[in-house]
């Protein structure tokens, strides 16, 4: 129940978030706004507000703002309809929506960083037998305070002086009351990136233990950390969609759907309120490069419309938008399907569910 709750809320927010980008800028720039939909299909719950209708909708996967004179063949001429504005007014409102999801994620990760982001301690929790660190005499539950005298004290640190490794180097870790030196002669290793590429990395031999500090950042650099995240996970995205789109990292391992995300949250809600809200930033972040994407139904979709329509100025005819907006949901139709079906293999959702009738 907690985590359908959970999942319910963040996906929840993260809809409501974005179609309030659209709604918002959409009133600003003098559009009616008919219809504020937080699901899709039938209508829950609603009350109208002005002109505006506010409702609850039984599929939560999603939702959307209906526009006064929308497209070409509702509008009617009136000063108020999106086709009566201009091509910047209805552009930003379009824009609105995905870049309501990057502020969202730039808030969540700036919060988590002036509270405190919690972080894996340098403590060691397991040495593997016969690595470079067992032979050089380390220890579980020895915290490394220095890698080559640089100053460590979470494990991120850790990570990344001892993978820039190649030559021998001095580790010193604090073992009891005692603090000792030990000589390590790494391992180079292949491994692969976040991109799935094959890498050389130095391999010591040990993994983190659970000792968690929490690290707070002054508010004159948390600002700053938070923009490099959200950067950092933009661009990561879109140099995945690259790979993946020439085939160099493998569709059906980077994608995940409504299962995937719902397994996702569970976790997170289940580590802490600290993690449920950073994976709500990351998702949000998702979403908003994700509906960049020219793709017809999405955002950027009827941003790639605009931009035919200035270049050729004039707008398309309604029958090939027609057709394309067709295309785009099949295509996102498929896509989906795809994704689900990866997703019910990848969390053995039918094995579980047969294992519970059973027991039932």
């Amino acid at each position: 129940m907690q985590s359908t709750l959970s999942f319910i809320l963040v996906l929840g927010a993260l809809v409501v978030i974005h179609e309030f980008g659209h709604y918002i800028v959409a009133r600003l720039v003098g559009i009616r706004a008919e219809k504020f939909s937080i699901g899709f299909g039938p209508v829950i719950f609603g009350k109208k507000i002005g002109d505006t209708e506010f409702c609850v909708s039984i599929l939560p996967l999603g939702g959307f703002v209906k526009l006064a004179g929308e497209s070409p063949e509702e509008a009617k001429g009136a000063a108020w309809e999106f086709q009566s504005k201009s091509l910047l007014s209805r552009a930003a409102v379009v824009l609105a929506g995905p870049f309501m999801n990057a502020l969202l994620a730039y808030v969540i990760f700036f919060f988590i960083l002036l509270v405190g982001q919690p972080s894996l301690t340098s403590r060691i929790g397991k040495v593997l037998p016969d690595a470079p660190a067992a032979k050089a005499g380390f220890l579980e539950n020895d915290k490394i305070l220095e890698v080559d005298g640089k100053p460590v004290s979470i494990w991120e640190d850790v990570l990344k002086e001892v993978r820039q490794k190649k030559d021998s180097y001095k580790v010193r870790v604090e073992r009891g009351t005692e603090a000792l030196e030990l000589t390590v002669n790494p391992e180079t290793r292949e491994v692969k990136d976040v991109f799935g590429k094959p890498i050389k990395s130095s391999f010591l031999g040990i993994a983190p233990s659970k000792e968690i500090i929490r690290i707070k950042s002054p508010l004159d650099k948390a600002w700053l950390l938070a923009w490099e995240k959200l950067w950092g996970l933009t661009s990561m995205i879109f140099v995945s969609l690259g790979l993946m789109i020439t085939g160099a990292l493998p569709f059906k391992d980077s994608m995940t759907g409504p299962i995937g995300i719902f397994f996702m949250t569970q976790q997170a809600a289940q580590m802490g309120l600290d993690y449920l809200l950073y994976f709500m930033g990351s998702l949000s972040v998702s979403l908003f490069v994700l509906n960049l994407l020219p793709i017809p139904v999405l955002d950027g979709g009827h941003l790639l419309f605009m931009i035919i329509e200035k270049i050729k100025g004039s707008p398309l005819k309604e029958s090939i938008r027609e057709k394309f907006t067709q295309g785009g949901m099949v295509a996102l139709l498929a896509l989906m399907g795809f994704v689900i079906l990866q997703d019910v293999h990848r969390f053995s959702l039918l094995d579980n569910l047969l294992k519970l009738f059973q027991k039932a």
